[in-house]
């Protein structure tokens, strides 16, 4: 759990950063009503993020004053998969604190400062300490982190069969050969190949997958295999029948490639 947290907190919001620029920053009440909404993370120190470590910040007033906070990231290394996971929250001046109570006694504490909110961009400072039966295990930042803002909800658009196929800027991803996913509305999924003409159903001991805003993520394991699978993505659109989605990567070398799938809704 531990690792977990540290890969959380170095690459996702449980990270630091100094805004480009601090023209807003607000009082209590003030910073409460610019936070809310939905927020996925877009650089950090200036670098794109590649999808498979991006994450995404929830925070809401449900009918008063005080703020929630919920975050959701699949992570393949750290093997943390979090949906809409709770944080208290606390907030002072241009300052959030938020406190996450993990297993095992541990708890991580995130000071998030000189936040500001300007138009669609979220950005603060933020330190992080991780602590174990109340003793301070590490601390993390700073770091300049940016996030935006994210309208769109797919949760209900996703649902249903699609017929899948890819294209790339790196030749070993492109691909014409149709593949077909099934999301349920449990949060499930089935996959099917084509062989000798007849969709076949892949063997999977689990199968799950979340859509938050417009993070997309699944991950799945195969029955002979053992091994943990996973892939996220960012849904560009979803117009009934029709969706786009893609995902950012980046090479040992920092190049970088992005892959698109492009789906079809089966009826």
């Amino acid at each position: 759990m531990l690792t977990a947290i540290l890969c959380i907190c170095g690459v996702s919001v449980f990270t630091a950063c100094t805004p480009d620029n601090n023209d807003n920053p607000a009082g209590d009440g003030d910073l409460t009503e610019k936070v809310v909404g939905k927020w996925i993370h877009a650089d950090t120190d200036g670098e794109a993020v590649t999808t498979d470590m991006k994450s995404v910040y929830t925070f809401t007033k449900d009918g008063g004053s005080a703020l929630k906070g919920f975050y959701s990231m699949s992570m393949t290394e750290s093997g943390v998969w979090s949906y809409r996971q709770e944080t208290d929250l606390t907030i002072s001046g241009n300052a959030i604190t938020m406190t996450s109570r993990l297993a095992d006694g541990q708890q991580s504490v995130v000071e998030l400062t000189a936040v500001t909110v300007s138009g669609d961009d979220l950005r603060f400072t933020a330190k992080t300490t991780l602590s174990k039966d109340g003793q301070v295990t590490a601390t993390y930042g700073p770091r300049q982190e940016h996030f935006t803002r994210a309208e769109a909800d797919y949760t209900e658009a996703v649902v249903g069969l699609w017929e899948i196929t890819f294209t790339s800027d790196n030749p070993e991803y492109e691909s014409s050969e149709p593949y077909r996913e099934l999301y349920r509305s449990d949060g499930t999924a089935s996959f099917y190949d084509l062989i000798d003409g007849q969709w076949v159903e892949e063997e999977t001991t689990y199968n799950e997958y979340f859509s938050d805003g417009p993070l997309f993520c699944f991950r799945w394991q195969k029955t002979d295999a053992g091994i943990d699978r996973r892939e996220n993505w960012e849904v560009v659109s979803c117009t009934g029948d029709e969706m786009v989605n893609k995902a950012f990567h980046r090479r040992a070398d920092g190049s970088t490639y992005t892959i698109t799938a492009h789906l079809k809704k089966v009826e």
